[in-house]
């Protein structure tokens, strides 16, 4: 696989910028560091370089094709970050679902994917106020997408707790043109559709959080279909 540049920044409260810049590898989750051009050092995580500053908005722009970037704290999803590709970010940083402040330790986890990559990606947010990704590679059929850190099922992951934000990163838009139904949906116990989220391509626009409102009980789980 290719490295990629991919870069963005971070707009805090106070008015202080933490820009992003790393050459990553398509198809592999990996670490955005700090700008070097603006860092006495290699290799600086967001949360080491600004401890305290409270982020409000963020793009995160990858050269070809992207699937979501999120920061990650004590192994755990803190914040998913909106992703584009360069060229198609928009005229602005796209704000946070919520403020987010800065602790040491904290890093920018991204995944950049080759042009024709078909790793998609469910992010969601909680009425219990938890981030979680769930992704897959679409093929021809139905796909279960999974949890990115356990690789659970939806229902076995947010048992209890209703989605009210998602968005769903599918790729080029050729490929969000395979995909049957207009993006995945949440199929329950008995595999009827009980929500969805429309499959939308960082490569055409900036791919940001939407309302929904989407229950997840034990046995629900995500499903994408494609037609090749």
């Amino acid at each position: 696989m290719a490295d990629d540049n991919v870069s963005g920044w971070l707009n805090c409260s106070d008015g202080t910028v933490i820009p992003l810049d790393s050459e990553l590898s398509e198809g592999t989750e990996d670490t955005l560091y700090l700008n070097t051009d603006f860092s006495v050092s290699a290799s600086v995580n967001v949360g080491d370089y600004a401890p305290g500053k409270t982020v409000t908005h963020a793009t995160v722009q990858c050269a070809d094709n992207g699937s979501y970037a999120y920061i990650l704290r004590q192994g755990l999803i803190a914040c998913i970050l909106p992703i584009s590709v360069k060229g198609a970010s928009g005229g602005a940083a796209l704000p946070l679902l919520t403020p987010f402040t800065l602790q040491p330790g904290d890093i920018v986890r991204v995944l950049c994917l080759a042009a024709s990559g078909r790793v998609g990606a469910i992010c969601v947010f909680t009425n219990r106020g938890t981030y979680r990704i769930f992704d897959g590679t679409t093929a021809s059929g139905n796909v279960e997408f999974v949890d990115l850190q356990t690789n659970n099922s939806v229902g076995d992951t947010l048992q209890g707790q209703i989605i009210t934000r998602a968005f769903y990163c599918a790729g080029t838009v050729a490929n969000c043109e395979l995909i049957d139904g207009g993006g995945a949906l949440m199929l329950n116990e008995k595999g009827m559709p009980v929500g969805g989220v429309p499959a939308n391509s960082p490569i055409n626009a900036p791919v940001g959080w939407s309302a929904c409102s989407i229950p997840v009980a034990l046995n629900f789980k995500w499903n994408v279909n494609s037609s090749a």
